[in-house]
């Protein structure tokens, strides 16, 4: 039987961990989402209690990065919130190359969708996708979906990027090399690592910001914006907000905006 009880203390310590690791700010009321995200490493380590874990994962660099990843990790589907990726194709000029940052990719659902509207619009461009989790990095890298996280692609999109699962994997979808070539996955934390030196022209960091607190939101958006070409894109998740940011942006439409 594994105790998943978790005194103020532990929680305390854990919280702390996390957000030193990933930035992510979790209070009371993610208790119990911490909870079951150590029970589930719990009955994978056969570990039966919280404070044998804690003693774990302080010793096992492994086992730190696997809850790092249980943490992380957020559900996503492809085209979520594709209205963004629409604005690029009715806004930008397909004769440029562009660079593109997938920041916070998770399975790179979103750089995928990304890579799809382009090439299907002609566009010249190459995205960097990145997460802190190697696991989904490692999905990503596969570039094999279960069929509901594809539930929002158009059919004639579905049918020329995907490949069919059949058999056993029948129920599963694959991305098409084609699609692939345009993409670099790579590990990267955007709480410790320095801004990537290369300049982009669009910068999505969606749904992710929104478990940053205000002084961590501050450091993410300083790299970010190093990052950035003069004129192009911040593009953040439909429920997120810069409130509180001091950043010099134009804003374009909602969760779009410009560096001047």
């Amino acid at each position: 039987m594994y105790n998943t009880h978790i005194t103020e203390k532990q929680f305390k310590n854990l919280v702390g961990i996390v957000h030193k690791v990933s930035g992510i700010s979790l209070n009371e009321s993610k208790k119990s989402l911490l909870k079951a995200r150590i029970a589930k490493r719990l009955r994978a380590t056969r570990i039966n209690s919280i404070s044998d874990y804690i003693q774990l994962i302080d010793q096992d660099k492994d086992e730190f990065d696997n809850f790092i990843d249980g943490i992380t990790t957020n559900h996503t589907y492809f085209f979520r919130e594709n209205k963004h990726c629409e604005y690029i194709i009715n806004t930008m000029d397909p004769s440029k190359s562009l660079k593109i940052w997938s920041a916070a990719s998770s399975s790179g659902e979103e750089a995928y969708s990304i890579a799809i509207q382009l090439i299907e619009n002609h566009f010249r461009f190459e995205i960097f996708a990145s997460d802190i989790s190697d696991t989904m990095l490692e999905i990503a890298g596969r570039g094999i979906y279960p069929l509901d996280r594809v539930r929002a692609v158009p059919k004639q999109l579905l049918h020329k990027y995907f490949q069919k699962g059949v058999n056993h994997s029948a129920n599963k979808v694959k991305v098409k090399p084609e699609v692939k070539t345009h993409i670099r996955f790579e590990k990267y934390n955007l709480v410790t690592a320095p801004p990537p030196k290369a300049e982009y022209d669009i910068i999505f960091c969606r749904n992710v910001m929104i478990y940053f607190d205000l002084p961590t939101k501050q450091k993410v958006m300083d790299d970010m914006w190093t990052a950035l070409k003069t004129g192009g894109y911040f593009i953040f998740g439909q429920s997120e907000s810069i409130v509180g940011i001091k950043t010099p942006l134009k804003t374009i439409s909602p969760s779009i905006y410009q560096k001047r």
